[in-house]
């Protein structure tokens, strides 16, 4: 488990080994990781890589795309808000919902090069 004190992460000095002991002893890291990742630290004594079990790798990852999935409905929320509050009907223009890349790569499709079929499947 993670934890995070005024913003950054907090963890004991039984976790931190030296990149030359991980190097030497990989086997005992990759154990210890299973349990709790383990902190590398490189010649300057700071913390550049971190050894941790698949599974709270994996929960972690997860849980940052369900993060990000609820970010993009929250900020379709308050856009969609936006517009259902102005009386008068606001209009988002197309480039500022695509970003600047995608509206020049929208602006670059030819229609005629989309088959019908994926059109009307």
């Amino acid at each position: 488990m993670v934890v995070v004190t005024n913003g950054k992460l907090a963890f004991s000095r039984d976790r931190i080994v030296s990149a030359t002991h991980a190097s030497k002893n990989f086997g005992e890291c990759r154990s210890r990781a299973k349990h709790e990742p383990i902190f590398v630290t490189d010649r300057n004594a700071s913390v550049e890589t971190v050894i941790m079990g698949y599974d709270e790798y994996e929960a972690m990852a997860l849980e940052l795309e369900r993060l990000r999935v609820e970010k993009l409905h929250a900020e379709a929320a308050a856009r969609l808000a936006e517009v259902d509050a102005d009386p008068k009907g606001a209009v988002i223009p197309l480039r500022e919902v695509l970003g600047e890349e995608g509206y020049r790569d929208f602006l670059a499709i030819n229609a005629d090069d989309v088959p019908d079929e994926e059109l009307f499947a």
